[in-house]
């Protein structure tokens, strides 16, 4: 088991290590507030949008999804969406802290450090799983967060508490009534739907889902492959996008680290230990709980492949991307990304939990 806490260490250290690149850039005084606010939002418009369209598009083919366990995922997690909203109305008397506390409960780094964990578990069999369920996952952590982050954003506490988001732009004026309106009233669900739709997240999604669907209505060669891929055939325009997706998330840790700022636990502590356990601890119960209700049903089928999947997705600390899209949408990101930093610290020791329990009762 030692072996195993050494690979959770590998898994978890090198982000640890980005955010401190942050800190120290931060005190050195390469990296002031204002160029880190346009560092995110460059990051979240361009970057993470390449990041989705080149996770989904490199789903090998859709025919091979396991649906049954895919079914299962979107269940579940949709079950920790709708309880979410309970919880976080309990926890936090904040708005705009609401659907960063949402996020904490059903959305993990699956996507960075949950597919290396499948594969040092289990292999390419496990790997090759994690990248079929990369598809509905990744979809609903990416359509829950955009729709929570919307119905509870709040851009005048933006301001109020950290002189951030768009009303810092106009220095504060009314003339961003509509955001006003929207942070102290009711939910204008024209505007959500609006935000969903032109989320570049989400736009990164539908594109690379799009482009995936029409290559599999292509037809193959002789040898079995497609008569046209984007990675093969317009390479020129497949590899900058690559290189965008793989840039995104070492910019979010570094620019996480230039904000960071132990003073600010202060103000949101309670929400802080609230959010970490939620994502360590509540999560993975509650997603395990539920899988053995559906294998005692005969619903779902699991072996190691499946336990080690679920295991990343339920298990895994909280997402970096959650912090971007906080601070584009009117949540905390302050909070979110004091939440990515504690729950990545302790989630190489709750990894580690979760993996000797596993091993210990013969699911893995």
């Amino acid at each position: 088991m030692l072996a195993v806490l050494a690979y959770a260490f590998r898994a978890i250290m090198p982000i640890i290590l980005l955010i401190l690149v942050g800190v120290l850039a931060r005190r050195t005084g390469f990296l002031d507030p204002v160029t880190t606010r346009k560092l995110n939002r460059f990051n979240f418009r361009f970057n993470f949008m390449a990041m989705m369209f080149v996770n989904i598009y490199g789903v090998e083919s859709i025919r091979q999804m396991p649906l049954r366990m895919g079914l299962f995922c979107i269940a579940s997690l949709s079950v920790m969406v709708l309880l979410s909203i309970v919880l976080s109305g309990i926890l936090t008397k904040e708005r705009f802290r609401r659907g960063v506390l949402m996020q904490s409960l059903f959305r993990s780094n699956y996507a960075v450090i949950g597919l290396a964990v499948v594969t040092s578990l289990v292999g390419e069999e496990g790997a090759r799983l994690a990248a079929f369920l990369q598809l509905p996952v990744v979809m609903l952590f990416n359509l829950a967060s955009v729709t929570a982050l919307s119905v509870f954003c709040d851009y005048e506490a933006q301001y109020r508490l950290y002189g951030e988001g768009p009303l810092a732009e106009t220095g504060g004026d009314a003339a961003a009534a509509g955001m006003q309106a929207q942070a102290s009233g009711g939910v204008d669900f024209r505007q959500v739907l609006k935000r969903i739709i032109t989320n570049p997240l989400i736009q990164g999604l539908l594109l690379g889902f799009a482009a995936l669907l029409i290559r599999e209505l292509l037809p193959a060669g002789a040898d079995g492959e497609k008569i046209f891929s984007l990675q093969r055939d317009v390479s020129w325009f497949y590899s900058p996008l690559q290189s965008l997706a793989r840039v995104a998330t070492p910019l979010a840790l570094i620019v996480l680290g230039a904000q960071l700022e132990m003073s600010e636990i202060r103000g949101f502590k309670k929400e802080l230990i609230a959010g970490v356990l939620m994502r360590l601890v509540l999560a993975p119960a509650l997603g395990f709980s539920m899988l053995f209700l559906a294998v005692k049903a005969g619903w779902v089928q699991v072996g190691p492949p499946e336990i080690a999947v679920l295991l990343s997705i339920y298990g895994s600390p909280q997402a970096v991307s959650s912090i971007v899209m906080s601070a584009e949408m009117g949540g905390d990101s302050h909070l979110a990304g004091q939440i990515v930093v504690w729950s990545s610290i302790f989630g190489m020791w709750s990894l580690f939990v979760l993996i000797f329990i596993m091993r210990s009762i013969g699911l893995l």
